[in-house]
């Protein structure tokens, strides 16, 4: 399963063929551990930042880069792979809770075409077991 931000939604989908691609720009560093953000690329959208909007359990294109695009990493392995954990909205002084970018596919049916899509895109608490909803990202080198 892949994300991506068709030219004709507001907001990113899951897809089981090829998705969006993205740079992973650092954009700050401090106590709390370093942050992350997505910036588009070789899509329609490029020249765009993503921002995770919590509580609406939806992913966006932005002109201009926002704290909800921050992002730390987590879960690194040897081989790459990491889960994207996103602060989630402050709320009554509290420190705020942490959540994990999910995408699922139960939409979409075996057969269905690889350009086939889907709005499953959600996030869950984190820490959370090994789940196949999870997303794990793996850079690659362009």
């Amino acid at each position: 399963l892949h994300l991506i931000f068709p030219e004709d939604w507001t907001f990113g989908r899951v897809r089981l063929g090829t998705g969006s691609k993205f740079d992973v720009i650092p954009v700050y560093s401090g106590p709390e551990g370093d942050r992350y953000a997505l910036w588009t690329t070789a899509t329609s959208a490029t020249g765009k930042w993503v921002r995770f909007d919590v509580p609406q359990d939806q992913v966006e294109l932005v002109d201009i880069l926002k704290d909800e695009s921050h992002f730390a990493k987590s879960n690194v392995s040897k081989t790459g792979w990491m889960k994207i954990v996103i602060d989630g909205p402050k709320e009554d002084g509290a420190a705020p809770k942490r959540y994990q970018l999910s995408l699922a596919g139960t939409m979409i049916m075996e057969g269905d075409p690889d350009d086939e899509e889907t709005s499953e895109v959600s996030f869950v608490e984190y820490p959370k077991e090994e789940d196949d909803k999870i997303v794990k990202i793996s850079f690659v080198k362009a």
